[in-house]
């Protein structure tokens, strides 16, 4: 199964960046009813089909890959991001 390997620096800094991670992972935040969670893209996707390699470095199957890049490709002007295919033998 191919997967697609996503590395991303974050250029801006403040409100684009909290902006497309929330977007991206979602966030958590306290109500009088204890924690909420507003979902991002990944929220959407099952667990077993991506995972972060680290802050920076998403691994998708390709099945899913095209969802995710969509947050990227609408946050370009503040992120440097690279897509790579990776075949697994």
């Amino acid at each position: 199964m191919t997967k697609i390997l996503i590395v991303w620096d974050v250029k801006s800094r403040g409100t684009p960046a909290t902006t497309f991670y929330r977007a991206l992972s979602g966030y958590d935040y306290n109500t009088k009813e204890g924690k909420t969670h507003t979902p991002g893209i990944l929220d959407e996707l099952p667990d077993d089909v991506w995972e972060f390699v680290n802050r920076s470095t998403l691994l998708i199957e390709r099945e899913y890959a095209e969802m995710v890049e969509e947050i990227f490709k609408e946050f370009n002007e503040h992120l440097k991001w690279l897509r790579f295919e990776i075949a697994e033998r």
